[in-house]
């Protein structure tokens, strides 16, 4: 039997976060060997790794598993220089099942647990190219997705308890990020929905997690929301765990974005553009070529997403110096506000914590930015940056929180695993101790 609680274990989760950790074509795919992954997993100071589980992708229809699922780049031309978007060597067929079962072997070996979340009505179906798959469950009415969902996790789970590794997983989430899905409110949007409808979905998400838990009394759930200001009426009171991800360094990058990303900014417009044009290749490709990528007819609104993949990925790497050295100075005149802003929003989530959900254990899953292009690592030179980030971990320790991530950004496939080891380390550590 697993543990009740998170606090049962014998260390506090120092959380690393390869999202598409399953999804590998070859020997080309940055986690095709996943006993070196975890080894290297392990010597930076981790012992959790979050990802997607290939939930309403493995198929376990007729009594039998077959998790293997055609993926796609989602963004052609663009992915390769996206942080965590290009790790998987190029399109094919990849076994998700089967590698679900491989990681968590490996993972057992270096006494790193697992979490599954599912990212599919987010991102994953941008990588999906099975259509009729993706289709069929963008078909499925909002109210019938938690269930379905809680569903296909439970046959996942299914299948590592036959296999016996089960007692690798640490919690489980049937969807990441719940309270920012476009099926219910959307990012930032929860007021276009009735108070009456938020608490309907709350009742969907509540009614899923009572069952997982009747189904799997071994394994603890999660409630996981994009902000620490989450919707008191969307919350589902069941939770055992409160995963909140906090990004509270990413409006640092308005320096380059402006309000290009979000908006109806237009890209080919130079003076729409601002000083950011001076930061674009000569050659850079026309915006409408990103936003007609195949991922483009999953991503609603405003095209965001899309808009930060052409963006970022027509930076001019001869403009990185003065990007790294305006954003250098963007954080030194703000430090003190990030600071107060790291230790207001503790305290916020343990105020809604002690209204909401006393009972449940608290993680945080995801933050403190997201950079988008690989070959920006001003991030990872930065003292400053990582001082600031510093003061985060300690106080997510301090807190009592029972799970940390250092920062999103991170894992075998980018530029920090290998250009910050030594400060993953002892960061984790700190997490870590007693003191």
């Amino acid at each position: 039997m697993l543990q009740k609680k998170l606090s049962d274990f014998p260390e506090r989760l120092s959380i690393v976060f390869p999202i598409w950790g399953l999804m590998d074509m070859g020997d080309g795919g940055v986690y095709h060997n996943f006993d070196r992954m975890m080894r290297e997993t392990a010597e930076r100071g981790f012992n959790c790794i979050r990802f997607e589980d290939g939930a309403g992708l493995i198929d376990f229809s007729g009594g039998r598993v077959n998790g293997k699922v055609p993926i796609a780049e989602p963004f052609p031309g663009f992915s390769s220089v996206i942080r965590q978007s290009w790790n998987f060597g190029g399109d094919g067929e990849c076994d998700l099942a089967a590698r679900l079962a491989a990681s968590c072997r490996a993972a057992r070996k270096y006494g790193i647990r697992i979490v599954l979340s599912s990212w599919y009505y987010l991102h994953t179906c941008w990588y999906c190219h099975d259509e009729d798959r993706n289709r069929y469950l963008h078909s499925l009415p909002p109210h019938e997705r938690y269930d379905y969902f809680a569903h296909e996790l439970n046959s996942i789970l299914a299948m590592l308890r036959r296999e016996g590794l089960i007692d690798t997983i640490a919690f489980a989430e049937i969807f990441n990020e719940y309270d920012g899905l476009s099926f219910c409110t959307g990012y930032g949007n929860s007021n276009h929905l009735s108070v009456e409808e938020r608490r309907n979905f709350r009742a969907d998400h509540e009614a899923a997690l009572a069952w997982l838990e009747k189904e799997n009394p071994d394994v603890l759930f999660a409630a996981d929301s994009f902000t620490p200001w989450t919707d008191e009426e969307l919350f589902p009171r069941n939770a055992k765990i409160w995963n909140f991800h906090n990004y509270f360094l990413w409006d640092i990058y308005g320096e380059i974005e402006g309000g290009l990303i979000y908006g109806n900014a237009d890209l080919t417009d130079p003076t729409a553009l601002g000083e950011t044009a001076a930061f674009l290749r000569k050659d850079a490709p026309p915006p409408e070529r990103a936003l007609k990528c195949r991922a483009g007819r999953f991503i609603p609104g405003e095209m965001g997403w899309l808009r930060r993949v052409w963006l970022y990925s027509s930076l001019d790497p001869a403009s990185f110096p003065e990007i790294s050295r305006r954003l250098e100075k963007r954080l030194f005149e703000n430090r003190n506000k990030y600071l107060e802003k790291i230790d207001a929003t503790i305290a916020a989530v343990r105020e809604f914590h002690r209204k909401h959900c006393p009972d449940a254990e608290i993680v945080v899953g995801e933050g403190n930015t997201y950079c988008g292009h690989t070959g920006l690592t001003w991030e990872e030179r930065s003292d400053l940056f990582w001082e600031i980030t510093e003061h985060a971990v300690k106080g997510y320790r301090d807190a009592g929180f029972r799970g940390c991530v250092i920062k999103t950004c991170c894992g075998p496939e980018d530029p920090s695993w290998h250009l910050c080891k030594d400060r993953l380390l002892g960061l984790n550590r700190m997490f870590r101790s007693q003191e």
